[in-house]
């Protein structure tokens, strides 16, 4: 447990002094462009707009920093549901997910998933149906876009639904996902 522990410190550390830094960086350099008095007014509107995506990305990451240095872990229904309303995007969900690793595992993957159909087919909306054995996630966005192989998310969803004895089908170019366990 201890290793584990120095682990989640150290990638919390690495966060903090890497992304986090760098991201804030980038904020300040944007209030810079902001500010100048030769930015044009719809510059500057573009500008506030990225910086406050920055922001929010800076404080996510501060989320996930503050997450690894906690030792306690989130209810994993209760973060997917803020992830979803992170995304900003109409969601569903019938069933519960597991409060245990499993269940925090399938949170990742369905937020990566609802980020995927939001921004790769412009979903607005998705419903998620949870069971123990099975999650089907149905989305509303474009699926005529081909899907192409060794894409790093979707070898990320991959990887993370096999370390827990899950796997992933696909129907309609992505607006039906099934994701069962397999043990």
């Amino acid at each position: 447990m201890a290793d584990i522990s120095q682990e989640r410190a150290r990638i919390a550390r690495e966060l903090h002094d890497g992304i986090a830094q760098d991201l804030a960086a980038i904020g300040y350099a944007l209030d810079g462009e902001i500010g100048r008095t030769d930015t044009t007014a719809e510059s500057r509107r573009s500008l506030r707009a990225i910086r406050e995506e920055v922001t929010q990305l800076n404080a996510k990451v501060r989320a996930e920093i503050f997450q690894l240095r906690s030792s306690r872990e989130p209810e994993a229904h209760d973060s997917l549901e803020e992830a979803l309303r992170d995304l900003d995007i109409d969601f569903a969900i019938v069933g519960r997910l597991s409060n245990d690793p499993t269940g925090l595992e399938l949170c990742k993957v369905l937020v990566e998933l609802a980020r995927n159909a939001r921004d790769h087919g412009e979903a607005t909306a998705v419903e998620i149906d949870i069971t123990r054995e099975r999650i089907i996630l149905k989305n509303d966005g474009h699926t005529s876009r081909p899907v192409r192989d060794g894409r790093f998310g979707l070898v990320g969803i991959t990887e993370r639904l096999h370390s827990i004895g899950w796997d992933l089908t696909v129907e309609g170019g992505f607006s039906q996902v099934e994701i069962r366990a397999v043990n």
